[in-house]
């Protein structure tokens, strides 16, 4: 690997992280409602928070736990090492296999694929100096641009969509069989399942529909 030349400090942003535990916050407390509160029934179609839930929670927890992981890039004169949660992966230029350089406003995102399959990725926000390891892994491995080094991400799209469209159809059918157990006389309760019945429709149509977009899209080289 030979010298080290310069340490690269990564400071991850928590802002999407902290917006999506707000707005799982906010569904638990309409969820938390829809038992207090007492409309008649009306209070049921606050359980369609449940919903957004699905894709918050999830997103809220991995993109926390994210941000507080430590990481340091380590460029040394014969390749690329990176320290995250104490352990350290080590790279000569050689074994740099695809480079992918996209802009994001004014910010240069990069993304690495190693030999090994391992991929790293950083940029001008969010590590310390970036643009040393762009004008280091450009000098050596400048051909390494003609490939591509992000990993396919359609499974786990798949399986999260998968499951939000299922919830929504679970969710109609909850509404339907509770239609068929209560009583007509009581208008408000009907309103509320109603409400929670076209919300779980409307989640299902929309994710099964993006669904059926992802698995149809062209997979990349």
């Amino acid at each position: 690997m030979g010298p080290l030349l310069s340490t690269h400090p990564v400071a991850r942003r928590h802002f999407g992280g902290v917006a999506a535990l707000v707005v799982s916050l906010f569904c638990s407390l309409l969820i938390v409602l829809a038992f207090v509160l007492d409309f008649g029934g009306a209070e049921l179609a606050l359980l369609a928070a449940v919903y957004p839930m699905l894709l918050s929670v999830p997103a809220a927890v991995v993109m926390l736990r994210n941000a507080r992981i430590p990481e340091t890039f380590e460029l040394h004169e014969g390749g690329l090492a990176r320290v995250r949660a104490g352990v350290r992966q080590a790279w000569t230029w050689d074994q740099v296999r695809a480079i992918d350089v996209t802009t994001r406003g004014t910010d240069l995102m990069c993304a690495v694929r190693f030999d090994d399959d391992e991929v790293i990725s950083f940029s001008g926000l969010d590590t310390d100096d970036s643009l040393a390891i762009h004008d280091a892994l450009f000098e050596h491995r400048s051909d390494a641009l003609e490939h591509r080094a992000k990993r396919e991400r359609r499974a786990p799209i798949v399986s999260v969509m998968s499951g939000i469209t299922l919830a929504g159809l679970g969710g109609v059918g909850v509404a339907a069989w509770a239609f068929v157990h209560v009583p007509a006389d009581e208008g408000t309760t009907l309103f509320g399942l109603a409400m929670f019945g076209v919300v779980g429709c409307a989640t299902a149509v929309i994710t099964g529909i993006l669904l059926i977009a992802v698995l149809l899209a062209p997979r990349p080289d």
